[in-house]
């Protein structure tokens, strides 16, 4: 949990199982929670390999895209400082436990198919959930079903407060990831933590600002500015402010197969592909439009216009936005951001449109 270079993509070829379990393990026992909470360790283990194998075998939403986000976002915790800060209280190692379990549970028992699919098709889980976060709602109920099974209970020593902060927090973090939610959430870290940032001269970020931004706009705002908001002071945040960063953290995570090495950043992409062109089958089978990028015979994810156009309105802002928040903590995945940015844009055709689909 302290690195960016784990390839996850390695651990599915070759079919690995615990990875989910190991890697939860790790950052658990490397963040002292398992001491430090007394959780027991060998119901965490029962919990997580539970975890583990309620996951389908989706191309993409699989149990290892799940270790692939526990590991980055742990290591953007402590390579952020929030690691530190959250240890200090009983509450932040709540926390802390939080984080890693809604990564680990974030994608639990999902279809393969997208949240507008269940709403289209009107299933069960769609019904049950209102239309609302349907998978991300139903990862979250369902994983922590568990914890009513005595053998999986690691909470057993808990207080009611402190399993009601936990149960929280892991709500907060999994239903966060829902990209129907992403330009809300990254307009709240503007708005509610952005202004707390404290302002220093701009002399960083600028060569960033002009490598990842097609758009005049923004580079003429970088040259005009006299200065740049740089590094939040987590003393000063309030409890809010920091679930903000939380949720904000996770979101990071959960699309940063984009800020890979580039050979396993096409690896994630083409397994979404492969989920994307399934669902577009049964779509076309049902009689019902089929969603954008889903289309087998039209470009897909893999398309260079398509993805250049992720990164552009999805990726780009939201590593800058968290480097801004922390400078320096993730240096790696925001250059990688625009090595693979700078890859999608030569292999795009000026002449051809883009279709932006979260996965």
């Amino acid at each position: 949990g302290t690195s960016y270079d784990v390839d996850l993509s390695r651990a599915y070829r070759l079919e690995l199982q615990g990875t989910l379990c190991f890697v939860g393990l790790k950052v658990m026992g490397d963040w002292d929670l398992f001491r430090s909470l007394n959780v027991s360790r060998s119901r965490m283990v029962s919990f997580l390999w539970a975890v583990e194998q309620g996951y389908h075998k989706n191309p993409y939403h699989n149990a290892y895209h799940a270790t692939d986000v526990t590991n980055r976002v742990a290591t953007m915790f402590t390579m952020s400082g929030l690691v530190k800060h959250l240890y200090k209280t009983h509450n932040g190692r709540v926390q802390l436990l939080g984080v890693v379990i809604a990564a680990a549970v974030h994608d639990f028992d999902h279809p393969g198919t997208n949240n507008a699919y269940a709403v289209s098709t009107g299933n069960g889980y769609a019904k049950m959930y209102n239309d609302q976060a349907v998978y991300e709602n139903n990862a979250v109920y369902k994983s922590l079903m568990f914890i009513d099974n005595q053998e999986l209970d690691f909470t057993v020593q808990f207080s009611v407060e402190t399993k009601r902060l936990l149960r929280i927090t892991i709500i907060d973090l999994v239903l966060s990831t829902d990209m129907s939610r992403h330009f809300d959430t990254l307009s709240l870290i503007n708005s509610k933590v952005g202004s707390a940032l404290p302002k220093a001269p701009l002399k960083k970020n600028i060569s960033f600002i002009h490598s990842v931004t097609s758009g005049p706009s923004i580079r003429q705002e970088a040259e005009e500015s006299p200065e740049v908001k740089v590094g939040v002071d987590l003393k000063l945040l309030s409890s809010d402010q920091i679930r903000l960063i939380l949720q904000f953290a996770l979101k990071v995570a959960d699309i940063g197969h984009c800020m890979l090495p580039l050979d396993q950043h096409k690896f994630w992409v083409a397994q979404l592909q492969t989920e994307f062109f399934v669902q577009g089958d049964q779509e076309k089978n049902q009689g019902l439009p089929i969603s954008a990028l889903m289309d087998r015979t039209k470009p897909g994810p893999m398309n260079g216009n398509n993805q250049a156009g992720f990164f552009e309105v999805i990726v780009v802002p939201t590593i800058v936005l968290w480097q801004k928040l922390f400078p320096g903590s993730a240096d790696k995945l925001q250059n990688q951001t625009t090595s693979n940015w700078t890859f999608w844009k030569a292999d795009a055709h000026p002449d051809q449109g883009s279709n932006v689909a979260a996965s």
